[in-house]
């Protein structure tokens, strides 16, 4: 694709991340706090039976996922879906694209920062309300974004690190808590019939949420034809499985799952002793400290994307000359994040940094359908998606009975957000007209 090359050119950053860094990104960045803190809600929207919602989230994001692999295997600049949609569709539809994209990082990461003060409040509850909560979310903002101007390769391994230490912790829950499941818990197994189906996976779709980062810095990996398409598939499928289980036993071993704020570390007191049920516990709160590190590492690259073409202003692309780290994009991610942080609560952050990711979802899937009509194609340049277009619609056809099926007020938010673009757009298009030389 012709955006690739002269991507590479230009870029000022370092070619750093292997694909077991790409991977630990991945499942550092989708195993944070979705999957401790969502089950609670689900529960109680559908019993035992959000099973099926977890299932539908985990086809939706695999279909997403192969769409995002052929794309983004054709690409080797820094972007992800802003990158693949300024391809597929051109300036305008790619900078609102890009644009959705830094709210996404911006909200999720406001989301995940309120999150680690819920799981840490299990152990210090003062952590848990009031002013104390916001300092402490603020903090982990600007220790994160702190480490990340060192470089992506000192990010990465924070990433790695706490990627180890939250696996341990949840295979502990799982191994130990499957002795303990009781029969009578999945029963009635959905007390409120299918109903709720559509709004419930766009729920537990937040535990999915985070998979599409791993394309991101596609122009810090060392071959990312390659590891974009393996590391999608490695880590969803991780995930899945993870998850169904994780959900399982939760419902199994905790009689009251449904409305609980913390319902993993919950469960565990059921079948754990006292200091077992502490080390699930801690595990929590690392695994939630470790996705606020991925997003420290991957959302300052989305503007960097941006100034990087021209849509953003151009200091945003500046890099250190040693570390290669794109430290006015930290600043600015990092100001964006505290302010979003401090005005929001995880409740009120969640549905609408999910409903916001399709924007990147939709356009990405489209892309892979007007890509494959172009004259210079070549379906054996990267990764290509079996079944001709099945997938793809497919999956448009998922996300539309999620949109259809959502609160219109939350859509109309992401409606604004896109509009309060426009003018950004348009004052890129006439400062890349003043300077030639940044189009």
């Amino acid at each position: 694709m012709s955006e690739s090359e002269p991507t590479e050119r230009r870029s000022g950053l370092k070619r750093s991340l292997g694909l077991i860094a790409v991977i630990s990104l991945g499942l550092n960045g989708v195993i944070g706090q979705g999957i401790f803190l969502v089950p609670g809600k689900a529960a109680d929207l559908m019993g035992p039976s959000a099973l099926v919602a977890l299932g539908m989230g985990a086809l939706l994001c695999f279909c997403i996922a192969l769409c995002f692999a052929e794309v983004g295997s054709r690409f080797r600049g820094t972007g992800g879906a802003y990158l693949y949609a300024r391809e597929a569709f051109g300036e305008f539809i790619g900078f609102e694209v890009g644009w959705m994209t830094c709210w996404v990082a911006i909200i999720s990461w406001a989301t995940l920062s309120n999150g680690f003060t819920v799981v840490l409040a299990k152990f210090i509850p003062e952590v848990g309300d009031g002013w104390t909560q916001k300092a402490v979310a603020v903090t982990v903002v600007t220790l994160l974004s702190g480490v990340n101007a060192l470089g992506a390769k000192s990010g990465a391994n924070v990433v790695k690190f706490f990627t180890v230490a939250k696996l341990i912790p949840i295979f502990t829950f799982i191994l130990v808590g499957a002795f303990f499941l009781d029969g009578g818990n999945f029963e009635p197994f959905a007390p409120k019939g299918m109903a709720p189906l559509a709004e419930t996976t766009l729920i537990l779709l937040y535990a999915y949420a985070g998979f599409e980062t791993m394309v991101v810095p596609a122009g810090e990996m060392e071959n990312p034809q390659r590891a974009v398409p393996l590391s999608l598939f490695i880590v969803l499928a991780i995930c899945t499985v993870v998850y169904m289980s994780v959900y399982a036993v939760a419902t199994g071993t905790h009689t009251s799952l449904a409305g609980a704020e913390n319902p993993v570390a919950e469960a565990s007191v059921n079948f754990l002793a006292p200091g077992g049920a502490t080390l699930i516990g801690l595990g929590i709160v690392l695994s939630v400290f470790g996705t606020n590190s991925g997003s420290a590492l991957v959302n300052p690259r989305r503007f960097f994307a941006l100034a990087e073409r021209g849509d953003l202003p151009a200091f945003l692309a500046r890099t250190h000359p040693e570390t290669g780290a794109p430290l006015a994009a930290i600043g600015v991610t990092w100001v964006a994040t505290i302010i979003l942080t401090l005005s929001g609560s995880f409740q009120q952050l969640l549905v609408i940094g999910v409903l916001a990711r399709f924007a990147q979802y939709i356009p990405t899937t489209v892309a892979v359908l007007v890509l494959r009509r172009r004259p210079d194609y070549d379906p054996d340049a990267g990764y290509r998606i079996p079944l001709g277009p099945v997938i793809p619609i497919v999956t448009l056809g998922l996300c539309g009975w999620l949109l259809f099926n959502t609160d219109p007020k939350k859509l109309g938010l992401g409606a604004l957000a896109l509009a309060l673009g426009v003018p950004f757009y348009f004052l890129a298009r006439r400062r890349r007209a003043q300077s030639p030389s940044e189009a």
